[in-house]
């Protein structure tokens, strides 16, 4: 991709603005669509930065999931306090900023007019849309490993060093990203060798990884504890993914979640390799194309063990659509200046493209996992703002993790005790709220003030329901 002059001040405000403008008119339809959550992982991270704001700590978790998410999150909690309202503000403010890394990450690749249209791309098919609102760091953490990229196609030293930066908040917010970091430092080792400056971007790209390694041996034992533990979970849940489906169900999932993109950027390389300009090893993106690629084989690899997410498979894919949507703007602006015949012939190519993904494609090949509402469990933790003083406690059915929903929207998480640990690694655990008597004694074992359950002939003998929802 090619390159032009440094923006002016008043233009870079001017091309923020059409990418902010867009990325938050793209959520507020999503979330006037009736878009909540992904999964039930939304609200148990809002419930761990609610957690946090009270009790900061360097493992937010104590588990798997990496912390800079909850640092960046319970921050925002600390100081504007713990509601759901504010993690859902701070997720579509999250949204934005992601928009305009996006921006900045295509202005490094290709000239101002691709760069906002990109931009704007990128934030726009469905799952960029969605996770641009939702409460995960999916978005922003795919959106700074491309910036990070995107720096070694520039000379510039301190751009390298914001790169490196970015890779580091990354690498400490998914895992995804740890393979791009090494493809980083490979470039930048190999710059190094001319730019002494460029020493440190390579010890704080490495930095995100190589601590989380650490802190896994010293807190648990063993450096790789986190994939140990994630690969349980996995199998577990959904058993050990056979060979086949190993190696092609990201593949798969790169096309059959995202069709429409994946089609254009497929239609556009063909017409440059046609014109004899799709030489990917000479262009800028080389690197971000290289990294993403390895990562994409990563993933494959990572299902044999168990190591990939459990679902929703395109939240691991983000980095990639995101290049993507640069990509197509790139080539298209490209073809417009150099072609303008060719140019509208594709258009027309590419909008029949949209509407064979949009209308046949995508109802008959997309095949997604279910999205998280929780309404029902929304209010009900809302109630429990509403009616439980501060430090009585609550005790809570749990049948399946939709309770994280009820925890956050309480903004109080700490006052729940969960009627049981439902966590598929361990041993199966008896309801306590089989009978009247189990349940009473679990109540005052957990000395509790409330009780949120479904309503059954058991909870009914506790008293009358305060609130009801579904």
């Amino acid at each position: 991709m090619n390159d032009s002059a440094q923006t002016d001040p008043a233009s870079l405000r001017a091309d923020l603005g059409w990418v902010v403008a867009a990325k938050a008119a793209i959520g507020v339809t999503v979330l006037l669509g009736g878009f909540v959550a992904v999964s039930d992982d939304d609200f148990s991270r809002i419930v761990l930065a609610q957690r946090w704001a009270i009790e900061p700590k360097l493992d937010p978790t104590g588990t798997s999931w990496l912390p800079f998410p909850f640092w960046l999150n319970g921050g925002v909690m600390w100081l504007l306090g713990r509601s759901l309202a504010v993690a859902q503000s701070s997720a579509f403010v999250l949204g934005l900023m992601a928009a305009m890394v996006l921006y900045a990450s295509a202005r490094n690749l290709t000239n101002r007019r691709a760069a906002v249209v990109g931009a704007i791309l990128a934030s726009s098919f469905p799952w960029s849309a969605r996770l641009g609102v939702a409460a995960v760091p999916e978005l922003l953490t795919a959106a700074l490993c491309v910036f990070a990229l995107s720096t070694l196609a520039k000379p510039s030293a301190r751009l390298r060093l914001w790169g490196a930066a970015a890779m580091l908040a990354a690498c400490l917010s998914r895992y995804e990203p740890w393979l791009p970091a090494l493809v980083f430092a490979a470039y930048t080792l190999r710059d190094a060798r001319d730019k002494r400056h460029h020493w440190l971007p390579l010890a704080v790209a490495l930095f995100g990884p190589l601590a989380w390694l650490g802190h896994n041996a010293l807190a648990h034992g063993h450096p790789l504890h986190f994939l140990a533990r994630v690969s349980a979970y996995q199998r577990a849940v959904a058993g050990k993914a056979s060979l086949m489906v190993s190696l092609t169900g990201y593949p798969l999932s790169l096309l059959r979640e995202e069709p429409e993109l994946c089609f254009v950027a497929a239609l556009l390389f063909v017409t440059q390799w046609r014109r004899g300009k799709a030489a990917i090893k000479h262009t800028a993106g080389a690197p971000l194309a290289i990294a993403l690629g390895l990562m994409l084989l990563a993933l494959s690899a990572a299902r044999l063990p168990g190591g990939a997410p459990t679902h929703h498979a395109g939240r691991a894919l983000l980095a990639i659509w995101l290049a993507l949507a640069i990509y197509v703007a790139h080539v298209a602006d490209q073809l417009l200046a150099e072609a303008p015949r060719r140019f509208f012939v594709m258009a027309a190519a590419l909008v029949a493209t949209l509407l064979v993904g949009g209308l046949v494609l995508r109802p008959w090949y997309a095949r997604l996992d279910a999205f998280s509402a929780r309404g029902e469990e929304l209010a009900i933790g809302a109630a429990v703002r509403r009616h439980a003083s501060a430090g009585q406690r609550v005790l809570i059915q749990v049948d399946d993790f939709a309770f994280f929903a009820v925890q956050a929207a309480s903004g109080r998480p700490e006052a729940f005790v969960r009627d049981r640990d439902i966590d598929p690694r361990k041993r199966p655990q008896a309801s306590s709220f089989g009978s009247i008597e189990a349940l009473q004694g679990r109540a005052q074992a957990g000395r509790v003030r409330w009780v949120v359950a479904k309503a059954t002939a058991v909870t009914y003998r506790l008293g009358p329901p305060v609130a009801i929802a579904g």
